[in-house]
């Protein structure tokens, strides 16, 4: 508690200073937990306090929650509406070709089985919110990149956490029995029930909560400090309900987040987002220390010369080719600094971190958690370090753009 209590207050203290530096809070987060882990100082060892994976799941599930709920309320109203086609193709088929290439790179640079492989694809497909938010928020981002290209990526990164449910439960069944045997139940419970159901159940939780705010408002039974910390309720009551039902819970959240935002008047926005916001930044940045203590070093040199090479592969090869493939389809996406930028800032971090944790419970397989903190770690810092120097360069090439 004094450490990550520390690191909020540290990172608060310093927040001004950090969103126009070249140095991001998740990087010094993960410096700490680095220095305080058993590498360094050994202050704290996670797996002492039980099972290590089940710990870093269950936080990172939460944590991952949060954030795409302050990004369902952060987006314009009409987001989904008026881009339905940009965010459709980056769900339908940018998702999927990250998936494939990732799981082939893995393949090829690993030699690890197929279907393992491809679980390692899954793993890593999704945009993290909580990074993507240090690249799209903070001065710098405001001062040089089109509002329209921040929606983008928030927009992607909060709906392909709860989809990447699917890609990676795909393998999990496979590697468990076969591909024929496991492809109906992976078609009827995984994307029909699991993703299906819990979009629709997500979808009535949000319109509900809203108009039960309304209610409330219009009636004045509800105080203003419960009004602020309504959306909280909300998306740990929406990731309740949707395990409880056995289905997608983060998939849940943000459709929720999004319904709720649509339903409710611009007067409720102005007063949720903010709190909001601030309990994101609470709750998400300590994780990013929780994985710097929980890194296999030791793991990570038995890959020897395979783990610079898989970094650099995944970094550059897992996003930045497939949108330039489908880009004259993405209409928010109008230069190739557009295509260039966005191609680039598909970072990887704690909904990651929450698929690595839960693919090793499913499978055993400890590399599933050797790869997947590598390569987590290596967009933290990679994505961290480069997302103020490319804003800056984006806002010097790219043409004025008001929207």
């Amino acid at each position: 508690m004094a450490i990550f209590g520390g690191l909020a207050l540290t990172l608060g203290l310093l927040s001004r200073w950090l969103k126009q530096s070249f140095i991001s809070e998740n990087i010094l987060a993960l410096a700490i937990g680095i220095a305080a882990g058993p590498l360094a100082l050994d202050l704290i060892d996670i797996s002492e306090w039980g099972s290590q994976e089940t710990i870093l799941q269950y936080v990172a599930q939460v944590a991952v929650a949060i954030a795409v709920m302050e990004i369902a309320l952060r987006l314009p109203k009409r987001e989904f509406i008026d881009n339905l086609k940009p965010l459709a193709i980056m769900l339908g088929a940018i998702m999927p070709l990250m998936w494939i290439t990732t799981g082939l790179l893995v393949w090829l640079i690993l030699d690890l089985p197929f279907w393992l492989a491809l679980l390692l694809g899954a793993i890593l497909t999704p945009t993290d919110p909580v990074v993507a938010s240090s690249v799209v928020t903070g001065p710098i981002a405001s001062a040089n990149l089109p509002t329209r290209l921040r929606d983008t990526i928030w927009a992607e990164s909060g709906a392909n956490d709860g989809l990447a449910h699917a890609f990676v439960m795909l393998p999990i069944l496979v590697l468990a029995s076969s591909l024929t045997g496991s492809l109906g139940n992976w078609l009827l419970t995984t994307i029909l029930f699991e993703v299906g159901v819990g979009a629709l159940l997500g979808a009535g939780i949000g319109y509900g909560a809203a108009r039960l705010l309304i209610w409330a408002e219009t009636r004045h039974t509800i105080e203003s400090e419960a009004f602020r910390t309504f959306t909280l309720a909300l998306s740990l009551t929406t990731l309740g309900i949707a395990s409880i039902a056995r289905t997608e819970g983060l998939l849940a959240v943000f459709v929720a987040g999004v319904v709720f935002h649509m339903t409710v008047a611009a007067q409720e926005d102005d007063e949720v987002e903010p709190i909001q916001g601030a309990i994101d930044h609470f709750f998400t940045i300590p994780v990013s220390a929780l994985i710097g203590i929980a890194i296999p070093f030791d793991a990570w040199l038995d890959l020897g010369w395979r783990a610079p090479l898989l970094i650099i592969a995944i970094i550059f090869l897992r996003r930045l080719p497939a949108l330039a493939l489908v880009s004259r389809w993405v209409d928010t996406l109008r230069t190739w600094p557009d295509v260039l930028f966005v191609g680039w800032f598909g970072p990887i971090g704690i909904a990651a971190l929450y698929y690595a944790t839960f693919g090793l419970k499913e499978t055993g397989h400890e590399v599933v958690w050797i790869v997947g903190s590598l390569i987590i770690c290596s967009s933290i810092v990679i994505h961290g370090l480069t997302a103020a120097p490319l804003s800056k360069l984006y806002g010097r090439l790219a043409p004025s753009d008001s929207d």
